[in-house]
């Protein structure tokens, strides 16, 4: 186990494309940290800086305390594992766990050792005879987390493992993941563009967009307090409503709390935020009409025209909705629920 520490990382391509702007980063010492953002927004770029696949412009990357700059792949003790699975299809189960161990020497004793506890871990141990092309995906998958658990390394870096997987599999590799990870206590970096993934697997989430760290935190954090416009857009599904305060204000009978911060231009408010009925506490209303219900298991979707406003709002209702599409209905939207956003930098305001 080790902490892995980006200082100052720069990634630029050639023809002056900056990939990564000087970023920094901590992950501490059997700490399982997501990165997440939208494509090109830098996170496998970052995840392959770490692994020693994709050189540094500028800045150092630590692991363990030691600066891997300059050390090759092989020599970071690190274990990737990839979204293609990357296994040899030639060898059974075992065989590809045992030959990156077979390659460094490890006695056969220990080979077997690691391979068996390995194949506990993963409950995988009926497979270990077969060929990869008799699996299905998520076996496939726990036996590439397998070849990387066996290395016993001080990191484990995860290329968006799970994309290639159904929906039913991708949430049962998510348990697995966040079981293993917990049992072997071993420092983590795992990079997806699904939300969700990067809500229930991290203990620290990290927001990319275009090469820079919007946010770092507990998913909850995120969700609760985004620091910044693009955050609170990206987490959170069905998205955060945005609101144009000087829109809000020119609605009649639309009065905003007066603990909105002043430079606050634009205000959000979360869809499971607002309420069907008037609270207690500062609030304000919106009428509108029903567009769209979409029934989502324990709950509903529902997206609304509200008068004098562009933008459809969102809002999830529990269980089933209690009206129909087309019919004119009243929001509330409690203060203490409201995100005051700065339009012009972005940013969070007080």
């Amino acid at each position: 186990m080790a902490t892995i520490e980006i200082s100052g990382v720069k990634k630029v391509y050639p023809g002056n494309v900056t990939a990564i702007h000087n970023l920094d980063l901590s992950i501490g010492d059997g700490e399982l940290v997501v990165l997440v953002g939208p494509s090109g927004c830098g996170k496998s770029t970052l995840l392959r800086m770490i692994a020693g696949l994709e050189t540094i412009t500028d800045g150092t990357v630590s692991i363990g305390g030691a600066i891997v700059n300059k050390k090759e792949p092989a020599e970071r003790d690190i274990a990737m594992v990839f979204q293609n699975y990357a296994l040899y299809p030639h060898m059974s189960v075992r065989g590809n766990l045992e030959y990156g161990l077979k390659n460094r020497g490890t006695p056969r004793p220990e080979i077997d050792a690691r391979v068996t506890e390995a194949a506990r871990i993963l409950e995988i141990e009926p497979f270990l005879e077969r060929k990869p092309r008799q699996l299905s995906g998520g076996q496939r998958q726990r036996v590439a987390m397998g070849r990387a658990i066996v290395r016993q390394p001080k990191a484990f870096l995860f290329d968006e493992p799970l994309s290639n997987l159904d929906a039913k599999l991708r949430g049962q590799m998510r348990i697995e993941i966040k079981r293993i990870q917990r049992s072997l206590k071993t420092t983590s970096v795992y990079v997806t563009h699904d939300q969700l993934e990067a809500m229930t697997l991290a203990d620290r989430l990290v927001v990319m967009n275009a090469g820079r760290i919007e946010q770092v935190g507990k998913p909850v954090e995120l969700y609760d307090n985004p620091a910044s416009l693009f955050v609170a857009g990206f987490i959170g599904s069905p998205p955060m409503n945005i609101f144009n305060v000087e829109t809000l204000r020119s609605l009649p009978g639309v009065t905003l709390p007066a603990s909105l911060p002043q430079k606050a231009d634009v205000v959000g408010v979360r869809p499971d935020a607002i309420l069907l009925e008037k609270p207690e506490g500062e609030s304000f209303a919106l009428k509108g009409t029903v567009e769209l219900i979409e029934p989502v298991g324990g709950e509903s979707h529902v997206y609304l025209r509200a008068e004098n406003i562009d933008d459809i709002v969102i809002l999830v209702v529990q269980g089933r909705a209690p009206f129909s599409e087309g019919e004119s209905i009243t929001l509330h939207l409690p203060a203490r629920a409201l995100h005051p956003f700065d339009n012009s930098t972005g940013l969070r305001v007080a």
